[in-house]
């Protein structure tokens, strides 16, 4: 298992870029996410879209965990105009199901098994770019 908690990491356990008006974030395989990684994905977001409220496709890649306080980042510290969560696994979607029902987010989130469908999901009205 990964973390990007262990010392001397200097590296995002992701990557981030903007593809035709969608955020896209893809977390590195097999990785338990704390509250630094959300830190660092939410001030690269910003970074990213700073003059826009993009929609973002989150594809997980086997993620492992998720902390408490990253949800709560995530819900409350992105700007973002919906979520797309991307994964074929069950903990996928149990990771994806708990945070739209337990953290509620104020932007639209859909968990999705492929990527095709997230996108036209996510560029579709009301949210799309």
């Amino acid at each position: 298992m990964r973390t990007s908690e262990e010392p001397h990491q200097a590296i995002e356990p992701f990557t981030a870029t903007m593809r035709d008006g969608v955020l896209w974030i893809e977390w590195f395989a097999g990785m338990s996410v704390g509250d630094a990684d959300a830190s660092a994905l939410v001030e690269r977001a910003d970074a990213i879209s700073r003059d826009v409220c993009p929609p973002m496709l989150v594809e997980l890649n086997g993620m492992v965990t998720l902390s408490r306080s990253a949800l709560l980042r995530f819900a409350g510290d992105l700007n973002i105009a919906a979520m797309a969560i991307v994964g074929p696994t069950a903990v996928d979607n149990a990771l994806a199901a708990f945070f739209a029902e337990v953290h509620d987010p104020p932007y639209p989130t859909r968990y999705f098994r492929d990527r095709a469908h997230a996108l036209a999901w996510l560029t579709g009205c009301p949210h799309a770019p």
